[in-house]
């Protein structure tokens, strides 16, 4: 893959409707490009900008909110998604007097929200929240409903959020705290090709941390378990930043895939 070196130093469908895309398990010449790049879409690559995509509507009485000073948790219970170049958190508050169940779609990108040059993050798998009652009207509150999303990187050439991550409760995780919030849920045909894919394999479902920082080590390996998710990420790059994913390396992910069934 295009990536492939870099994967190990920094990483922490079928035919297309309307086109004109060889199908990738068919027959045919490696080289062929089976998902087109999206490179020099908004947001995506090197580009600045509000990626293409439809809001993403919360249920009445939800409300996502910031908590800036709220320790990052570990709890795996609290780990959502199926891709882990990233978390970010995400907080919600019900304003209702029953538990609503809030339901993130695929595809959902979360922008970082602060100055700088720092990856687009987005989620490869929908996931559903329960989230209680907060009761926000008395005094003292609830606690919001924080989870963690686990996200693959639109940009492979901006900065990853956890790189300067020093506080006790971050330092030796991938979380981007407070850096970002939900955006919109692509509508980028190609990135959808991708996320069609990954629909049928729910064993991707994230079980386990990884600490970032290792990858800095002179003699750092890649877990096996982790190895899938470096695929998956590289296959989004050639996506995002690349010229597209060739029929060769969708064959290899495809394979890579099956045990996740």
């Amino acid at each position: 893959m295009y990536y492939t070196v870099a994967l190990w130093l920094l990483v922490g469908c079928g035919k297309g409707e309307g086109t004109d895309l060889p199908d990738p398990l068919e027959e045919g010449n490696d080289w062929d490009m089976v998902i087109p790049s999206s490179k020099d879409k908004p947001g995506l690559g090197d580009n600045d900008g509000i990626p293409a995509g439809v809001p993403w509507q919360l249920p009445h009485g939800i409300e996502v909110v910031a908590r800036p000073d709220k320790p990052f948790s570990p709890d795996l219970g609290l780990l959502h998604g199926s891709l882990n170049t990233f978390y970010a958190d995400v907080n919600f508050i019900n304003n209702l007097d029953v538990t609503v169940t809030v339901e993130i779609p695929s595809g959902l990108i979360c922008l970082f929200k602060h100055e700088g040059r720092t990856q687009n993050g987005i989620l490869t798998s929908t996931v559903r929240i329960q989230v209680p009652p907060t009761y926000a009207d008395v005094n003292p509150p609830a606690d919001t409903t924080t989870v963690y999303l686990g996200l693959g990187c639109l940009n492979y050439s901006m900065a990853f959020p956890w790189e300067e991550n020093q506080q006790w409760d971050t330092q030796d995780y991938p979380i981007g705290k407070d850096m970002y919030e939900p955006g919109v849920v692509t509508t980028d045909p190609n990135i959808r090709k991708l996320l069609e894919l990954l629909k049928a394999y729910p064993k991707l479902r994230l079980t386990q941390h990884y600490n970032p920082q290792e990858m800095f080590d002179e003699d750092y390996q890649i877990p096996e378990w982790r190895v899938i998710y470096t695929m998956i990420q590289g296959a989004l790059w050639e996506i995002t930043d690349g010229p597209g994913l060739m029929r060769k390396d969708y064959r290899e992910l495809v394979e890579a895939l099956q045990p996740y069934k």
